[in-house]
């Protein structure tokens, strides 16, 4: 039973994620330069790309040497993530 409990887990929180990539495309469309839009997602797709290769690679072979390893070098990047989200200015035109 706690098998499947985290499977529906994951597999609900990849909707969400699923669901906040598509609303920061839609963000991004909103307030980004339109000759600026193409390149900048070609190079966001590439990042999330290797991003989901190699931190899972990566996550396992930490895993193999302690299990807490992996845990919280993730709580690392959501804390490092969040300070850079922070520093984000927006244009006074867009209203938020």
């Amino acid at each position: 039973m706690r098998d499947k409990t985290v499977v529906v887990i994951l597999y609900v929180l990849d909707h969400i994620f699923f669901g906040a990539a598509m609303a920061v495309n839609t963000y991004f469309h909103r307030i980004g330069v339109r000759e600026d839009i193409a390149p900048s997602m070609a190079v966001g797709f590439t990042v999330n790309h290797l991003s989901a290769v190699v931190i899972p690679a990566a996550g396992g072979a930490l895993w193999m040497l302690d299990s807490r390893i992996p845990l919280w070098a993730g709580a690392a990047m959501s804390l490092i993530s969040m300070f850079f989200v922070q520093m984000i200015r927006l244009p006074r035109n867009i209203t938020r």
